[in-house]
């Protein structure tokens, strides 16, 4: 997997990431000749784009995520007391900067939303369009921070000395996670994201690491601040958003009120409803999504790439069906008693 250090006011990082392109799908580089399209991925799941990398209609496009600060596979220097929404922007346009990308359309979903944001609003010139799904740009709702502090305080009560943990609790933290992503509804494809995010979460969110679970989550995203009419009013490029539904953190209010927010702002905005998704609508609903997010570039790119022949995977194939993901099979799962988490052995 390619890294590359970046050095920023906050710290050393070492950024793990990929690139997906028409001819590859774990590639060295992006294809200059084609748009790009930067993904910023939810809280703790770095692999959550994954229903867009395997599409051969997205993948006429180059496809980059990376995972963040105290996520996935990327490394570094522990998050300063703080950091926040603008700190988190400052290291990742470091990240675009080291890989010398072009302006790119920003696709972001959840956490990743308030981020792409600041960079388009602080680099207007770095945005060719942004697409947010299940987006979190206004201040964060007093019953979601509770909710937050809920799963915080169970997570990090699972840890009690390094070299113990406690299954339950952290069963506990894990399925109210679960429940706020996938609102009880655990697919196979869910699942097995759920089961390749978890040890991740424990290596950097562990009993070494729960300053910066404390930081990189209860913190940053129950700190953060709707940004400002005259913010907003500096964004030089079209916004889409997506809701879904059956989103049980977040209702469609906090969706239309950012739109509204946008449009008095003077920003080309708009919203595209998924009835019965749950916040992570692009998992499980990406049939709905993907033309929707593939018809928004096209309208806001010159270029026009041909379609994808040949077979493609999603990058993460093997290590999806590898945490128990059959694709073959049946994908759908209502019962909460199909729930489960794999835990990796405390060292």
């Amino acid at each position: 997997m390619p890294f590359v250090q970046v050095k920023t006011r906050s710290g050393r990082i070492k950024f793990n990431y990929t690139i997906s392109t028409p001819n590859s799908d774990s590639a060295e580089n992006i294809n200059p000749d084609l748009p790009v399209l930067l993904c910023f991925h939810s809280l703790a799941f770095p692999h959550v784009f994954h229903s867009q990398f395997a599409d051969p209609l997205l993948r006429k496009f180059n496809l980059v995520v990376f995972d963040f600060r105290t996520h996935g596979d990327t490394e570094g220097e522990d998050l300063p007391e703080g950091y926040g929404i603008k700190e988190a922007a400052e290291d990742s346009l470091a990240f675009m900067d080291a890989l010398r990308l072009p302006a790119c359309h920003f696709v972001a979903i959840d956490y990743g939303s308030p981020i792409a944001l600041q960079i388009a609003i602080d680099h207007p010139d770095r945005a060719l369009s942004l697409f947010f799904v299940s987006q979190i740009c206004l201040k964060e709702p007093p019953d979601v921070c509770e909710g937050h502090r809920q799963v915080y305080d169970s997570w990090t009560s699972a840890f009690p000395a390094p070299d113990q943990f406690d299954v339950e609790l952290g069963m506990e933290g894990g399925y109210g996670f679960s429940q706020f992503m996938f609102s009880n509804k655990m697919t196979n494809l869910a699942q097995a994201l759920f089961n390749a995010t978890f040890p991740l979460c424990q290596k950097h969110w562990g009993y070494h690491g729960k300053r910066n679970f404390r930081v990189a989550t209860l913190d940053l995203l129950c700190g953060r601040q709707s940004q400002t009419k005259a913010a907003l009013s500096r964004l030089r490029c079209p916004v889409k958003l997506v809701y879904g539904t059956d989103d049980v953190a977040y209702n469609q209010d906090y969706s239309e009120e950012f739109l509204q927010d946008l449009e008095d702002a003077g920003v080309e905005a708009s919203l595209f409803v998924v009835p019965g998704a749950p916040h992570f609508v692009g998992v499980d609903y990406a049939s709905q999504v993907n033309p929707v997010l593939h018809d928004f570039i096209l309208q806001n790119d010159d270029r026009k790439p041909p379609p994808v022949s040949g077979h493609i995977l999603s990058p993460w194939d093997a290590l999806l069906r590898s945490n128990g993901w059959t694709p073959e099979g049946n994908n759908d799962s209502d019962d909460e008693d199909d729930f489960v988490i794999t835990y990796v052995s405390s060292r």
